[in-house]
């Protein structure tokens, strides 16, 4: 019996290691607009929602210097862990039109808790072939703000703009009752193997 729960332990471990490593992203399912600014219109550029989901080409313009607050998952306000990703549209169509936004991740609860994530800043054109991000430690909330008037030179060609977002990825946190439920089923077959070995 001893021997079956070891083995049964070790099987926990061997099989959940490398679930957690290799979790889907969770992607953007909601966000709040702490500071508005202006945006465009035309391609559905103004409509929030294009920035939930999964990258599919569509995108939400910032507005020049928005801050905005994303929460992920399905119900929304999923924990997270590095790394991110931040796909911005414009990395595949013109690397020319530079633009900018600072990343924070903290918990919705605490404003005290927002801390910067690497790279800082987030510059479409730098970043362009690796659009992940990465922070220490468990959030709810990631935090945009359009830095783009800092680095782009042209952004004066027009009233609105800032980063476009397509789609914002974060590594959920492993959920325990998961784990829990695997560890008992694991351990009744552990069991049962125990006792037809004795019967």
């Amino acid at each position: 019996m001893k021997r079956s729960l070891m083995m049964g332990l070790a099987a926990i471990v061997a099989i959940a290691a490398p679930v957690a490593a290799s979790a889907a992203p969770i992607y953007a399912s909601f966000a709040t607009v702490e500071k508005d600014g202006p945006r465009g219109s035309a391609d559905g550029r103004d409509d929030i929602t294009n920035a939930y989901g999964a990258p599919d080409g569509d995108f939400y313009e910032l507005g020049f210097g928005t801050v905005h607050d994303f929460q992920f998952g399905t119900p929304t306000g999923q924990s997270f862990r590095s790394p991110g990703s931040l796909v911005e549209i414009t990395f595949n169509n013109n690397p020319d039109w530079v633009e900018a936004v600072k990343i924070e991740v903290g918990l919705k609860a605490d404003p005290g808790s927002f801390v910067s994530v690497s790279p800082d800043p987030f510059v479409n054109t730098a970043t362009g072939s690796d659009p992940s991000f990465t922070f220490a430690g468990l959030f709810d909330t990631v935090r945009l703000t359009d830095i783009t008037k800092n680095y782009d030179s042209q952004a004066s060609r027009g009233s609105t703009g800032g980063f476009d977002v397509d789609a914002i990825g974060v590594t959920p946190v492993p959920l325990p009752g998961a784990g829990m439920l695997l560890a008992g089923a694991l351990c009744a077959a552990g069991a049962a193997g125990a006792r037809r070995r004795r019967g």
